[in-house]
């Protein structure tokens, strides 16, 4: 068995080193750190070279010619490695000690799966544990809410990416079906192997807090605490609703819905118009499966309150919001 990191780095000076540091010091060890640095132009190279003087045997650097951004940046690191398990690595948290060792002893234990995630802390600048809200809550994973895999994938297609990337662990032979990854606005790669993998019912995840996730100022991508308890409220009925433990009764809640299902179908319609492979077939399924639901949602509406749905399509229609043609009307 061999265990890989596929890292990326762009103006990292700041915290790569503990990063590094947490990795090389797992209690189950890792066989190689690739490093795909983006154009740093601060002391990262310096740093990374360093580790690789103490360590040669494990620590590989790509310096990138040009710029290729963080998805694609994530793509070569990720081609590069060849470990039977690949973790994906930012350059600014923190790594549990056990991380490695527990990921592994989970794929072990549930053969099948492809790829797992876990939960994290949030820590700050001074590598403190600044708040009780974990990264799960961070971005509205309602992981008490599943059943079972499908659950997952439902609250994947429908309600939010809940895989942080710096959490993730893939094996070698999903390399193929995941990558390349796509060029599309506002699509990280993280939600795209989700995606993917989750559509397999084979991605799994760990409760436990493995990483020390930082928030700061210079992140490229990063989740932000937005937290109230109004919002845990809706998105814990939303998820409800969705995994058919519950029923929408007001017009307010099948209008939440419908906006849910809307913007989703929006979505995937753009990642399916994107791609010409095998997984546009996967994103047209989960696009055509929201304009369903939607449409589905928006028919109880009018039956809810016929006259606030009348009034609110006026509203909606001079906003440009959520207009369709006749074809796609209930």
């Amino acid at each position: 068995m061999k265990i890989s990191v596929a890292m990326c780095t762009y103006n990292g000076e700041k915290y790569i080193k503990k990063q590094i540091e947490s990795i090389l010091n797992q209690s189950l060890a890792v066989d190689e750190i690739v490093i795909c640095d983006d154009g740093s132009n601060d002391k990262t190279i310096e740093i990374i070279e360093q580790f690789q003087l103490e360590n040669p045997k494990i620590i590989s650097l790509q310096k990138n010619q040009v710029n290729l951004g963080s998805n694609k940046n994530f793509e070569k690191a990720i081609s590069i490695c060849d470990g039977d398990y690949i973790f994906l690595s930012d350059q600014d948290d923190i790594w549990k000690k056990e991380k490695v060792k527990k990921i592994i002893q989970y794929f072990y234990e549930n053969e099948s799966l492809e790829a797992i995630f876990t939960n994290g802390e949030l820590i700050n600048d001074k590598n403190e544990k600044f708040t009780e809200i974990s990264l799960w809550d961070s971005v509205s994973f309602m992981e008490d809410q599943l059943k079972n895999l499908n659950d997952l994938y439902l609250h994947l297609i429908f309600k939010s990416n809940m895989v942080t990337g710096a959490t993730l662990c893939i094996k070698k032979e999903i390399k193929n079906l995941i990558l390349p990854f796509p060029d599309i606005k506002n699509l990280h790669h993280d939600e795209w192997i989700a995606v993917i993998i989750a559509s397999r019912k084979k991605i799994g995840y760990l409760k436990e807090d493995l990483i020390s996730y930082r928030l700061h100022s210079e992140q490229q991508i990063g989740t932000k605490l937005r937290i109230k308890k109004n919002r845990l409220k809706n998105n814990h009925l939303i998820i409800d609703q969705i995994l058919g433990n519950s029923i929408p009764k007001s017009y307010a809640d099948h209008r939440r819905l419908a906006k849910v299902y809307y913007n989703n179908y929006l979505k995937f319609k753009k990642f399916s118009n994107n791609q010409k492979n095998d997984s546009h077939f996967i994103f047209k399924e989960i696009s055509e499966l929201n304009l369903e639901f939607f449409k589905k949602c928006n028919f109880s509406l009018k039956k809810t309150n016929p006259v606030f749905y009348i009034f609110t399509n006026i509203i909606d229609k001079i906003r440009g919001k959520r207009q369709f043609n006749k074809q796609q009307t209930v």
